[in-house]
C-alpha cells in the first residue's frame, strides 16, 4: 500500500497485507535503499515480502530494519527478515539483550499467551542487534535523518522515529501513541501511566503532519494535534482514552 511516492504499507493485520499476529510494518524508500519499521510477529514474513514485490520494492534493497519496541508482534519477526537480506537490525539498547538472548519468559510472551494477547503458536525467534539506540540520537540512515525518541510508557523500551520523507515530517509511534490521541497503556508488565506522563512530552511541538502508529488508524495530515491532545491529558485528572476504548475524535 503506497501512501507517498517513498513510503509504504507492507505487512499488518489491521489492513489485511500480512499475519494475524503482524502489527503495520512501514517501509521507507530513502536515497540510499529501503528502511523497514518493525518486523511483525514472524510467522508469515514471506507475506511482507509479497508485499513488497506488488509495491516494486526491491527486498535486496532492505538495509535497515528500526524496531519500535521487543513486543513479539513487532519484533519477533526480525530474525528471519535479517537472515533474508542480511539488513542491519536496531532497537533501543534497553532492550538489545532481550532480542539477542532473550526467551520468550524473559519478554513476557508467556504472559501475553496466558492473557491470549497472543496465540500459544507465535515462537520468539532471537536476532543479533547491529545498531543500539538511545534517546535524542541524530541517525543519518540511508540518507534520511533519522531523530530517536524514547518514550516509555506502552512498554520501558519503546522508541518512536521522526524522519522526513517527501517533505512530510512523519513520526512512526509503535504502539506509544494512536489516531485520536489514543495511548498504548496496558494492563501488563512495563506498561505505566508514570511513564506516559514523564516522557510523552517530548512530542510536543514537533510539527508531525503524518502520525503512523503500528496499530489503528494511521493519518497523513494533522498528527501533531492527535499527539498534543493527549499531552494535554496527562496535564489534567483525565486519563488520555486507551486501546480497547471507543474514541470519537
Amino acid at each position: 500500500m503506497r501512501l507517498t511516492r517513498s513510503l509504504y504499507v507492507v505487512g499488518g493485520h489491521c489492513v489485511g497485507l500480512s499475519d494475524t499476529q503482524d502489527c503495520i510494518i512501514y517501509v521507507v524508500a530513502a536515497p540510499e535503499g529501503l528502511i523497514m519499521v518493525d518486523a511483525g510477529g514472524g510467522r508469515d514474513t514471506d507475506a511482507i515480502f509479497r508485499a513488497m514485490a506488488e509495491e516494486g520494492l526491491d527486498e535486496r534493497q532492505l538495509r535497515v530494519l528500526l524496531l519500535t519496541h521487543c513486543h513479539a508482534d513487532h519484533a519477533a519477526g526480525a530474525a528471519a527478515i535479517r537472515e533474508r537480506t542480511g539488513c542491519a537490525v536496531a532497537i533501543s539498547e534497553k532492550s538489545a539483550h532481550l532480542l539477542e538472548n532473550g526467551t520468550e519468559i524473559d519478554v513476557r510472551l508467556d504472559l501475553a499467551k496466558a492473557m491470549r494477547i497472543h496465540p500459544p503458536d507465535l515462537v520468539w525467534a532471537n536476532c543479533p542487534v547491529d545498531i543500539r539506540l538511545s534517546d535524542g540520537q541524530l541517525l543519518d540512515i540511508l540518507g534520511i535523518t533519522v531523530h530517536v525518541f524514547e518514550v516509555a510508557g506502552h512498554s520501558e523500551d519503546s522508541c518512536c522515529f521522526v524522519m522526513e520523507v517527501d517533505g512530510r515530517k512523519c513520526l512512526f509511534a509503535g504502539d506509544v501513541i494512536q489516531y485520536g490521541g489514543v495511548i498504548g497503556l496496558l494492563n501488563y508488565p512495563g506498561s505505566t501511566l508514570d511513564g506516559y506522563r514523564r516522557d510523552l512530552p517530548k512530542l510536543r511541538g514537533l510539527g508531525i503532519e503524518a502520525l503512523l502508529p503500528a496499530h489503528s488508524l494511521f493519518t497523513m495530515r494533522n498528527g501533531q494535534h492527535h499527539i498534543d491532545s493527549a499531552i494535554e491529558r496527562l496535564k489534567s485528572h483525565i486519563v488520555p482514552p486507551t486501546v480497547g476504548q471507543k474514541v470519537f475524535f
